[in-house]
């Protein structure tokens, strides 16, 4: 199995501070990666000496985490099992320090481990105080990934990522939000971790059952990231995270650039499939205009009529969705 060859490196800056991204990334609809912005924490020095469990030590509560563990026959892909009856990994019961160090001596030899989205202020207190960026003015949940040789099929984020290697190498690789029907992404309601995941093997695509993703791999970019770099993912982009090494870190920051109280998008899209998706195809050709009209086009939705009509078409605020969600609730309760 091997990666594919001649994809494009993401654009990347050599010369950005940390403090400097913020600005760099405020309206930016592409990835971008930036070499070394986090080399100064101390946690990356300490991993590359070898010490980075001694490091997090006193900052770690010893609270309990999930713990995904594959046979060395996966090859590190965290996937579905065979039959897509289940999965090809078992979710166990660990703790941080315990599984970091493991991982540090290799004692998982071959087999898969990987440790998904852990949030740092409730794991280890007191570590952003000295290893930290900044997003902005929004408050990120960031959170702490880790494992050896492993690999995350391409999936999307709703709020904007910025993920800073802490140790061993990491590789991204990207897809524009509109690659996804050449993505061929799998169910919504059965995943491994919540989000839809694309089910071609980057490693050994099947291009007869997905001829599609010839076209993904066109448009795709990737980023070869090393102790330090920090990459900024728009939200909705698709990325397949890998470990390339024994034992990798990351961390990474989640934030939204609108208010929650608007709600997730998830939901929506699972409303419309189920008021939507079983209509016959003209009228869900319809529904589409529509939904491009009022939606991906609303600035031209409200051109023709006076501001004081806009009502659930003009500007939104706390007020007028939680208007929205009563009327929604009340709506839905009905069909129970």
């Amino acid at each position: 199995m091997k990666y594919p060859k001649n994809i494009p490196a993401v654009e990347t800056c050599t010369d950005v501070s940390a403090d400097e991204i913020p600005e760099c990334i405020a309206g930016r609809a592409e990835p971008m990666m930036f070499k070394g912005a986090a080399a100064h924490w101390p946690m990356v020095s300490a991993a590359k000496a070898g010490k980075l469990s001694d490091y997090l030590a006193p900052f770690d509560q010893g609270r309990p985490l999930m713990v995904f563990r594959a046979g060395a026959e996966t090859g590190g892909r965290i996937f579905y099992n065979e039959r897509m009856e289940g999965f090809n990994f078992e979710r166990t019961a660990g703790q941080l320090l315990p599984t970091m160090r493991a991982l540090e001596s290799y004692e998982f030899g071959e087999e898969c481990c990987y440790v998904g989205s852990t949030p740092v202020d409730h794991h280890l207190p007191g570590l952003r105080d000295t290893n930290d960026i900044s997003v902005g003015d929004e408050e990120p949940l960031v959170s702490l990934w880790f494992g050896n040789r492993t690999r995350v099929a391409a999936h999307f984020d709703l709020p904007e990522n910025l993920a800073c290697v802490v140790a061993g190498r990491r590789r991204f690789t990207l897809f524009a939000p509109e690659q996804v029907n050449n993505l061929y992404p799998g169910p919504l309601d059965f995943n491994p971790a919540g989000q839809t995941i694309s089910m071609v093997d980057f490693y050994a695509p099947d291009f007869a059952r997905f001829p599609r993703y010839r076209k993904a791999l066109e448009a795709a970019v990737v980023a070869e990231m090393e102790p330090g770099d920090v990459l900024y993912v728009p939200s909705m982009w698709w990325h397949q995270v890998e470990g390339l090494d024994d034992l990798n870190v990351l961390v990474n920051y989640w934030w939204r650039s609108t208010p929650t109280w608007s709600g997730l998008p998830q939901d929506a899209l699972m409303h419309a499939l189920l008021t939507v998706g079983g209509l016959p195809l003209a009228q869900r050709k319809a529904w589409g205009a529509l939904f491009q009209h009022f939606m991906v086009d609303r600035d031209q939705a409200c051109e023709h009529i006076p501001e004081s009509r806009h009502g659930v078409l003009g500007d939104l605020n706390r007020d007028t969705s939680t208007r929205m969600k009563k009327l929604l609730i009340e709506k839905l309760q009905r069909t129970l």
